[in-house]
């Protein structure tokens, strides 16, 4: 997918303009060369993380390559559900049910009008974000695997707790941004159990000595209702202050270990609240929710990819 898009997605700041096409010669291809200069920039620190993406790269551009000149519409999609590629980056069942009318189908026009084919790219768009989500988050644990293991949560898909569910008694959906703020909360000891939306607290923490903290009240309710995203400078700053009350201060703390306590919590915001915006995203784009629940189902599974990819499975996958 087009790169700016995935990280509108995920909540991520853009990538620099990859060169003019005039410079890239025959066979330049824009998108391609937006995710190589992003991975080229460090988007992952370990190099077998680095590696597995570059190969789904370059295995995109050869079935670019390869639909590209086929002039049937029907015939290129065919190779794109075709490919393995497809279910290793997109919404496995998504694909499944589009193969299966891909069978039956003889219009053209008809298919590529049709709400299926529209809703089957969605999935496989919002599943590659999720997809990318669960290697950063694997890559930037297992720079911390001491950290990790200390706390014992070695054999844990991390962050799995903060993906939206959905309660079908209820009809309701969980939210992400909600449950991380009420976990930050619960942190410091000043959330309400029995009332999680209840920001008051964590936005007086955030205040500190400054009289504004309905103003914050405000903003981090507008975080849990979706109707505005978090820029990256405000959540630093709110993870500064938790970190503040947490260390008392910070004395005796050294930078290093600051910058990392700051940069974990902020992924793990960041990933919250990208999972809630993916779901009410494609609520109101009239999809399932049985169909939105299989998108958020690959995250477990290519958490454990990952993780065994990068040397460390987990223990249900065989590690020690």
């Amino acid at each position: 997918m087009p790169l700016p898009q995935l990280l509108a997605l995920l909540n991520l700041p853009a990538a620099d303009a990859p060169p003019d096409a005039s410079s890239g010669g025959a066979g330049y291809w824009p998108a391609h060369a937006q995710w190589q200069r992003l991975l080229a920039d460090g988007l992952f620190a370990h190099p077998a993380a680095q590696d597995y993406w570059q190969q789904r790269l370059e295995e995109e551009h050869r079935l670019a390559g390869q639909i590209l000149p086929q002039q049937d519409a029907l015939a290129r999609l065919r190779c794109l559900t075709l490919s393995p590629l497809a279910g290793e980056l997109g919404c496995p069942p998504a694909g499944e049910r589009l193969r299966r009318h891909l069978q039956e189908a003889s219009e053209t026009d008809a298919l590529l009008e049709s709400e299926l084919l529209l809703e089957t790219r969605l999935a496989d768009v919002f599943a590659a974000a999720l997809r990318l989500a669960a290697w950063r988050v694997v890559d930037l644990s297992l720079q911390h695997w001491e950290l990790l293991s200390g706390d014992g949560e070695q054999d844990e898909v991390l962050l799995e707790r903060f993906l939206p569910a959905f309660d079908a008694e209820g009809g309701q959906w969980s939210n992400p941004v909600e449950d991380y703020l009420a976990h930050l909360a619960g942190m410091l000891g000043c959330g309400c159990p029995e009332q999680p939306s209840d920001c008051s607290g964590l936005a007086r923490v955030w205040a500190g000595e400054r009289a504004d903290a309905q103003a914050r009240e405000h903003l981090l309710g507008a975080w849990r209702q979706g109707r505005r995203r978090a820029d990256a400078r405000t959540v630093a700053g709110l993870m500064n202050a938790v970190l503040r009350r947490l260390l008392g201060g910070g004395e005796g703390e050294a930078p290093g270990d600051l910058a990392l306590s700051r940069q974990l919590l902020c992924e793990s915001f960041r990933f919250a609240e990208s999972c809630a915006y993916l779901q009410r995203t494609l609520g109101r784009l009239g999809m399932a929710d049985g169909a939105i629940a299989e998108i958020f189902a690959v995250y477990r599974g290519e958490y454990r990819r990952a993780r065994a990819a990068l040397g460390r499975p987990l223990a249900e996958d065989g590690g020690a």
